[in-house]
């Protein structure tokens, strides 16, 4: 996964150390060269001094192949208008901006701008939103056809209810995650666009989950 992160702040370095990490192809721009200190010595990426709102520096980082963005600067404004350019222009997957101002959560998710904001653990929240769809979490058991996983709603699956998407017993819903809230639902409860649904599934449940859940294994017949 190529992945582009704007600021190199406390959170913008321990996302790329990361991501890194974990064997991604990692650029990080911002606008000071000093920022890059805060990365870690076995940071494996890039790092370019330039404007995460500048087409020509998300260009040097390779915008037109990237997977997935993050804009984590320390101004609300710059995190939306890149988060902005690299979705419409560029039609990245996965992106996702920092926000500092509360009072702008509301238009951010109007706007569909996917968005992280507060203070604690705003690193995990980030890796989360970026690696979600592309990466899902999920577990498999050396033992049976039970699988656990993290999957998005899609279209087919807005307004389904959890006891919809429980019949037949091939799947069990456990949390859903909407937004930055996360709740154990009641089997009448709706799914909407863009949920992330955690749950446990079988084999014979994959059928189920074909247009509803954003997850590669839900293509499985």
């Amino acid at each position: 996964m190529h992945v582009i992160i704007g600021g190199c702040g406390r959170v913008g370095a321990e996302i790329a150390d990361q991501l890194s990490g974990e064997g991604h192809d990692v650029v990080v721009l911002d606008l000071s060269q000093d920022a890059f200190d805060r990365i870690g010595s076995a940071f494996d990426g890039e790092t370019l001094t330039g404007d995460i709102t500048d087409k020509d520096a998300l260009a040097r980082a390779g915008i037109e192949r990237a997977d997935a963005l993050a804009a984590v600067t320390d101004f609300d404004n710059a995190n939306l208008m890149a988060v902005q350019i690299a979705s419409e222009l560029f039609d990245v997957r996965h992106t996702v901006a920092r926000l500092f101002n509360p009072e702008r959560e509301e238009s951010y998710r109007k706007m569909g701008v996917r968005y992280v904001s507060g203070t604690r653990l705003v690193a995990k929240a980030i890796l989360n939103e970026l690696q979600a769809g592309s990466f899902p979490t999920h577990i498999t058991f050396e033992e049976g056809d039970i699988e656990a996983l993290d999957m998005r709603v899609e279209r087919d699956g807005h307004g389904m209810t959890v006891a919809e998407l429980e019949r037949g017993g091939a799947i069990r819903v456990a949390a859903i995650r909407r937004g930055m809230r996360v709740r154990i639902p009641k089997l009448d409860d709706r799914l909407h666009m863009d949920d992330v649904v955690v749950a446990a599934v079988s084999e014979r449940g994959y059928g189920r989950l074909r247009g509803v859940m954003a997850h590669p294994l839900a293509k499985r017949a």
